[in-house]
C-alpha cells in the first residue's frame, strides 16, 4: 500500500517510561536474564503519532471487546434458534397445505369436514387426520 499520508510519525515503544525503540528502525534486544525477576507487569506505553496507549488501557479495551463479542455470540445464537423455529413452522404449514390440496382431490369427505367445521378443537382433530392420511397414503 505505501506510507500513510496523514503525517503520523514513527511508532515509538516505551517500557517503564523509557523509550525502547522506534518501529521501522533498530529496536535493541531486551535481555530479561540479566535483570531481577519483576513481580508486577511493567507498564509499557505504545505511542504512534498523537495516540498513546498503556498496557492497562489495552487490557481494559480487550476485556470490553471480549464482553461485547460474548454478547454478539449470544444474540446470534438466539436469532439462529428463532430462525429454526420459524423455518420449522413454515415447513409444517407447507406440508399441511399440500396435504389439504391432495385430500380435497382424493379424500373429499375428510377435507369437507375440515373446511366446514367451526370449532377450533374439531378442526385440529381433522387436521391431524388429514396429515396422518397424507403421510400414510401419499408419502
Amino acid at each position: 500500500m505505501g506510507p500513510d499520508e496523514k503525517g503520523t510519525g514513527p511508532l515509538t515503544v516505551y517500557m517503564d517510561g523509557q523509550p525502547v525503540g522506534i518501529a521501522g528502525g533498530e529496536i535493541p534486544e531486551i535481555s530479561l536474564a540479566a535483570e531481577e525477576p519483576v513481580e508486577a507487569v511493567p507498564s509499557a506505553v505504545f505511542s504512534g503519532g498523537s495516540a498513546t496507549i498503556t498496557l492497562e488501557q489495552a487490557s481494559e479495551a480487550m476485556k470490553s471487546l471480549a464482553g461485547a463479542w460474548d454478547a454478539i455470540c449470544t444474540t446470534v445464537e438466539q436469532a439462529g434458534k428463532a430462525v429454526a423455529r420459524v423455518w420449522a413452522a413454515c415447513r409444517e404449514a407447507l406440508e399441511f397445505q399440500e396435504a389439504m390440496r391432495l385430500a380435497s382431490a382424493y379424500n373429499r369427505p375428510l377435507a369437507y369436514r375440515y373446511r366446514h367445521t367451526k370449532k377450533k378443537r374439531t378442526r385440529k382433530k381433522y387436521a391431524k387426520r388429514i396429515l396422518a392420511w397424507y403421510r400414510e397414503e401419499v408419502l
